[in-house]
């Protein structure tokens, strides 16, 4: 048996716990895309705190190091935002326009509390074992949530396009996708930590 994931074990656990909210309460597309927006934005904000901690490329020393992360953070900082509030403008704007709906925002913000805390544990786990460059980490994130909003859009597009009859078989269709999402996140995750080495189990150390 292979080391124990709990940062893996977290994603699966906030993914379940949102999908079984958004089935039980009925959650609306753009309410379930507002949830994931939020996930992206936490995913990052540990990457600027983690550009900011990182270690340097060899043979950088001395000043330019620390000045480096910090451009790069806020590079990043300016460059993922950006994306994420034309994400979010277009969210709302199908939602305004009716395309789909947006209600239950305390189902939001519970939805992206888990979140949070998935990504916090992942952040925490891996901090001490962390050996990837300011520059590796500035694009690691993409890699992570594009296939993971792919999965979103395409699946809300579908959703909204082809509802089918009734309230039932939209939740079924949101369900759908909703688990599709959760296969490319947790690929996602194991790329972005595949090369983090686990910690050894208790008794192995020689």
């Amino acid at each position: 048996m292979g080391p124990v994931d709990p940062p893996l074990i977290a994603l699966l656990l906030a993914n379940g716990i949102t999908l079984v909210l958004a089935t039980v309460q009925q959650w609306e597309l753009g309410t379930v895309l507002l949830v994931y927006w939020c996930q992206s934005v936490t995913i990052g904000l540990f990457t600027f705190i983690r550009i900011l901690g990182a270690q340097s490329p060899s043979g950088e020393e001395g000043g330019a190091a620390p000045m480096r992360r910090l451009f790069l953070a806020g590079f990043f900082a300016f460059h993922y935002g950006l994306f994420h509030f034309v994400y979010i403008s277009f969210i709302l704007a199908f939602a305004f326009f009716g395309v789909y709906g947006l209600s239950d925002l305390l189902g939001v913000l519970f939805g992206a509390g888990i979140f949070f805390v998935n990504h916090l544990v992942s952040f925490l786990w891996f901090r001490a074992r962390e050996t990837r460059s300011p520059d590796e980490l500035f694009i690691e994130p993409y890699y992570r949530i594009v296939p993971m909003h792919l999965t979103i859009i395409l699946g809300g597009f579908a959703t909204a396009l082809f509802p089918g009859p009734g309230l039932d078989a939209s939740v079924a269709m949101v369900v759908v996708f909703l688990l599709l999402k959760t296969a490319a996140d947790v690929w996602a995750h194991q790329r972005q930590h595949g090369r983090t080495a686990l910690p050894a189990p208790v008794g192995a150390e020689g």
